[in-house]
């Protein structure tokens, strides 16, 4: 994935991600705002000011998915 697709705002776009792909858009592009009151991190697109969860699944290969949900406006 290069530099300006890591940074390029989707939020307009997509409604989940997950895998590495969601990995890298809260790696270069999301803020962490708050925690919800289930325990899961709320992140915030400074640029569209949408709001994304992001939970974990378990992939059945030992470690998590993450998977990333954007929130009704």
């Amino acid at each position: 994935m290069s530099e300006s697709d890591r940074t390029r705002c989707r939020c307009a776009l997509l409604n989940v991600m997950s895998g590495e792909v969601a990995r890298e858009y809260l790696r270069y592009h999301l803020e962490v705002e708050r925690t919800d009151g289930m325990g899961r991190k709320v992140h915030r697109c400074d640029e569209s000011g949408v709001s994304w969860v992001e939970e974990r699944r378990p992939s059945g290969y030992g470690g998590d998915v993450i998977v990333l949900r954007r929130l009704a406006d």
